[in-house]
C-alpha cells in the first residue's frame, strides 16, 4: 500500500499562509500518512513553525510534524518547545541538527543523536531524523555516516528521511549499506519536484547530490522540443517514483515547496504504481 507524506514551509506573509492553507487541502486527498511543517534554524522561525503545524493538523486532521533543530538554540527553550508540542497533540518531531551559520558557542547538544535522545525524555515522541544516500557533506565517509545514523536510531529516533536524490541506485544502494550496518528504522526516500532546474542543480552542488546526465539531458532535449520545464519535471516524477514502487518501497516524502502541480504528480504516479502491483499480483 501507498504511503505519502508531505513537506511544508510557513508562510512569511498573509498571502503565502493562504496559498499553503490551499495546498495542504488539495494535497489532502491524498491522505498522507503525516505532514511536516519545517522550522528556522536557531528557532528563527519558532512561533510561525508552531502556528503553521497546530493550524495544520487541526484543520486537516491530518497527524502533523514540527521540524524541530538545535544548532544556534539553547537546551530550555527547545524542551519548552517540545513540551509546547506536546500539549498541543502533536505528537511527531522531524529531529534536524540545523544550519551552521546559525551556530554559537552555547550549542546545547554534542550531536543530532544526543538531541534525539533529550526529545525522547521530554515525550514520547515520534521523532524522524535525516540521512543521506550520498553520504553527509561533513562526514569522512559513508561507515561514518551510517555510525551517526545508527546512533539516531539507538537514541530513539523511529524513522529516517532521506535528503532529495536523482539518482535511485545510490539510495538503493545506501539502504542495503544501512541495513548491513544494523540499521533497522524505515528508510522514507525524500522527493523533491524540480520547479527550477538551475537553483535545483545549485542545492544539488551545495549538499552533494548528483544530478545524473539523463536529467540534464531532458531539460535541454525539452527546449529543443517545445516541451515546458513543467512537463519534463513532470515525468521525471512520474519515472522516479514508479522505479521505486516496483522496487518494493512502499512510503515517500515529498518536498512540495508548497506548491500542489508537481506534489500532485508524484502521489498520483506512486499510488498507481502500488495499485497495479497489487493488481499484478491478484492476477498471479
Amino acid at each position: 500500500m501507498a504511503r505519502i507524506s508531505f513537506e511544508y514551509f510557513p508562510g512569511r506573509s498573509e498571502k503565502a499562509n493562504n496559498q499553503l492553507e490551499k495546498t495542504v487541502s488539495l494535497l489532502a486527498q491524498f491522505q498522507p500518512e503525516f505532514q511536516s511543517v519545517t522550522y528556522g534554524a536557531g528557532g528563527s522561525d519558532q512561533q510561525g513553525s508552531y502556528d503553521a503545524v497546530v493550524a495544520m493538523q487541526a484543520t486537516s486532521g491530518i497527524p502533523t510534524a514540527s521540524h524541530l533543530t538545535y544548532t544556534g538554540a539553547n537546551r530550555e527553550d527547545i524542551e519548552a518547545f517540545a513540551d509546547k508540542l506536546w500539549e498541543a497533540d502533536i505528537k511527531r518531531i522531524v529531529a534536524l541538527r540545523g544550519d551552521d551559520r546559525a551556530e554559537s558557542k552555547n550549542t546545547p547538544f554534542e550531536n543530532t543523536p544526543e538531541f534525539v535522545a533529550a526529545l525522547k525524555a521530554c515525550h514520547p515522541f515520534e521523532i524522524a531524523v535525516a540521512c543521506y544516500p550520498e553520504v553527509h557533506p561533513k562526514a569522512g565517509s559513508i561507515k561514518e555516516d551510517l555510525a551517526v545514523l545508527k546512533a539516531k536510531q539507538e537514541a530513539g529516533a523511529t524513522s529516517a528521511i532521506t535528503q532529495f536524490f536523482f539518482d535511485n541506485s545510490k539510495f538503493y544502494e545506501f539502504v542495503s549499506q544501512a541495513r548491513e550496518a544494523g540499521i533497522t528504522i524505515p528508510i522514507i526516500p525524500g522527493i523533491l519536484p524540480i520547479y527550477n532546474f538551475v537553483k535545483v542543480c545549485e542545492m544539488a552542488e551545495a549538499c552533494g547530490t548528483y544530478v545524473p546526465e539523463h536529467v540534464y539531458e531532458a531539460f535541454a532535449n525539452g527546449a529543443i522540443c517545445g516541451s515546458s520545464d513543467l512537463e519534463i519535471a513532470s515525468e521525471l516524477l512520474k519515472a522516479q517514483v514508479h522505479d521505486l514502487a516496483y522496487a518494493g518501497y512502499e512510503a515517500v516524502h515529498i518536498y512540495t515547496l508548497n506548491k500542489v502541480p508537481l506534489a500532485k504528480v508524484a502521489s498520483e504516479a506512486f499510488i498507481e504504481a502500488h495499485q497495479a502491483l497489487s493488481h499484478q499480483r491478484k492476477v498471479a
